[in-house]
């Protein structure tokens, strides 16, 4: 499978009905204290296999969509599901984004088989580390992940949290793995550390927010989540991910043709369209919901979910909007063969990211 780039990676998710997210399992043995989804360290009784075979089998025949992000929870917990999944989906052409803590490593420095099989069918590979992480996973396990998942050609993306120790710890991993030219086949996204599931008390308390009005575009509005009980949402939002949020983002699907119509219903979302391109700041601009641009919103989502409480989605004027940019939008430019190389390093403070 060829690497690809996170920046690769965001174009196709920004194209509606091009990418998804596939939660794998709520568990995770790792059982860090900043975990945004409150995966579960004990594990649960096993999926539906057939479920999530038949919804597995929807993705594989939707021609249009080109990427899959697999995350959980730790996706390498449910092996079983993972080795199916990714032999399927790459079977069909898909190209796989990979979101694990490389716990699956040894601490002798190397990686168990099936893991190295599953890497190789992998694009790139987000391995999240931090002083979390790191009280769990021992550095010499967390190396032999990279190293492996190099070994294997998949572009390699360290996710750490947005401060400088952090991000230089990174680049040392990064560096003690691959060698000093690692740049050309890895690079590090840094992120906030969000205060949702377990990281919510970790927090420092949030201030006033900002005027609705000055929010920008959700790109990932456009990339829905399928979950491996088949229950579907609208983008990657920890807690919609976990059941909350308004109705209008949530949906089910038990076979391939519900998850087909479920997605494209979602391809074609004008609301959902209207915050991916021109952003639900925007959208306050106009009269019905001018008051929503004044108030204080503490992020992005709240004031999206705001907008959907009282009934934006069924607004004329934004159905409008949403019809107006589908028209005008622009096809991402097809990724570039090979590796790229030279990646800069990257930071994503406004969105969320999933995974590990």
């Amino acid at each position: 499978m060829r690497a690809m780039t996170l920046a690769e990676a965001d174009r196709l998710r920004a194209l509606p009905g091009r990418a998804v997210l596939l939660y794998l399992t709520d568990h995770c043995p790792v059982g860090c204290d900043h975990c945004s989804v409150d995966a579960l360290a004990r594990r649960r009784p096993a999926a539906d296999q057939q479920l999530l075979a038949r919804l597995v089998n929807g993705l594989c025949t939707m021609p249009s969509l080109r990427l899959v992000g697999i995350s959980g929870g730790e996706p390498f917990a449910a092996r079983r599901a993972l080795e199916s999944a990714t032999a399927e989906l790459a079977a069909a052409a898909k190209q796989l984004v990979l979101y694990t803590s490389g716990h699956w490593a040894r601490d002798d420095g190397t990686a168990p088989r099936w893991t190295r099989a599953v890497l190789a069918r992998t694009s790139c590979v987000v391995l999240s580390t931090d002083d979390h992480h790191a009280a769990r996973i021992p550095d010499r396990r967390y190396l032999a992940a990279l190293r492996a998942t190099d070994e294997a050609g998949a572009w390699i993306a360290v996710q750490v949290l947005d401060t400088p120790a952090q991000t230089e710890r990174a680049r040392h991993l990064l560096a003690t793995a691959l060698g000093p030219s690692w740049r050309d086949r890895a690079e590090i996204r840094r992120i906030p550390l969000l205060a949702r599931g377990r990281a919510a008390p970790l927090v420092p308390a949030a201030g006033p927010g900002r005027p609705g009005r000055s929010f920008g575009a959700c790109p990932l509005a456009t990339s829905p989540v399928v979950r491996y009980d088949g229950r579907l949402t609208a983008c990657c939002n920890e807690d919609v991910i976990t059941g909350h949020g308004p109705a209008q983002l949530h949906s089910t699907a038990r076979d391939a043709r519900e998850l087909h119509e479920r997605l494209r219903a979602r391809e074609h979302d004008t609301y959902l369209r209207a915050i991916a391109r021109v952003g639900p700041g925007r959208l306050t601009l106009l009269p019905a919901h001018r008051d929503l641009g004044e108030r204080r919103h503490q992020d992005i989502c709240s004031l999206c979910w705001a907008l959907l409480e009282r009934g934006a989605d069924r607004d004329p004027a934004v159905r409008a909007i949403g019809l107006t940019v589908s028209q005008n939008a622009v096809p991402a430019a097809a990724p570039r063969p090979g590796r790229r190389s030279r990646h800069a390093e990257t930071t994503d403070t406004e969105g969320t990211e999933e995974g590990a």
